[in-house]
């Protein structure tokens, strides 16, 4: 197969950006439904305990987990698309796929299953964290624990699991011609495994946002202008050692002020 006129850019900025819009909207759509059906009265200094949040329902549970899955998606779509849409430009080549948009359909929704897998685990953690009345009147974490997160956050930015998702994510077409399988179910899995290296990305900066309470508009868009600059600048490494650096320090302020 040529490999000719294939490129690792994500094209599509249009469709790229609607789908984006459209995650962000739901997931504020689920947050302000969520903290309306809600509510956590914020403790003032040298008062008496609070006596435990009523534990959330079903139907609020299922807001939470909506508004997780959005800012999950939200947050790693600019990663996958690049892989996605090289995908399909392979399967185009391919004379032995006979429905290349299909099997790119397949190799999406294998990313999405797996980054809702991720967002039902975060759900779980704030729903725990919720009835046992550790989150504030924001329903963001304490300091020392967003403090704690933070360090983590930073400390992942070195690592080289890190910079190998990161790399995947920035040039995917080798992960791609390599991993590829013939089957549909091997297209779903093949997409499972390129969202897990999305995962790999951003899963911590994923638990920053549990930290700092998912209504903090400014949190959220910090946290995903630092996943598109490491993403866009030539030099990935460097910019995601300065961020680790900062986060490791911002955290470190946290817990010993």
């Amino acid at each position: 197969m040529s490999l000719s006129g294939i490129d690792e850019r994500p094209g599509r900025p249009l469709a790229l950006g609607l789908a984006w819009l459209a995650l962000l909207a739901c997931a504020c759509w689920a947050w302000f439904a969520f903290q309306g059906a809600t509510t956590v009265q914020a403790q003032p200094a040298g008062a008496s305990p609070l006596p435990l949040p009523a534990p959330l329902r079903a139907g609020e549970v299922l807001l939470l987990f909506a508004m997780w899955t959005g800012l999950c998606m939200a947050l790693m779509l600019p990663a996958a698309a690049g892989g996605v849409f090289v995908y399909l430009r392979v399967a185009r080549r391919r004379a032995a796929v006979r429905w290349p948009v299909l099997r790119t359909t397949l190799f999406a929704l294998g990313c999405l299953l797996g980054w809702t897998g991720f967002a039902a685990l975060v759900t779980l953690l704030h729903w725990a964290l919720h009835d046992a009345g550790l989150l504030d009147g924001t329903l963001a974490a304490p300091q020392p624990a967003l403090g704690l997160a933070l360090v983590a956050a930073g400390a992942w930015q070195w690592t080289p699991a890190k910079h190998a998702c990161l790399q995947h994510c920035r040039a995917p077409l080798s992960g791609v011609l390599v991993d590829w399988r013939a089957s549909a179910v091997g297209a779903l899995w093949q997409g499972a495994e390129h969202g897990r290296q999305c995962l790999g990305c951003c899963w911590l900066l994923v638990l920053l946002l549990l930290g700092a309470g998912p209504g903090n508009p400014s949190f959220f868009a910090a946290v995903a202008l630092l996943a598109l600059v490491e993403l866009k600048l030539e030099d990935a490494y460097l910019t995601a050692c300065i961020a680790g650096a900062v986060m490791v320090a911002w955290g470190t302020f946290l817990l010993f002020p």
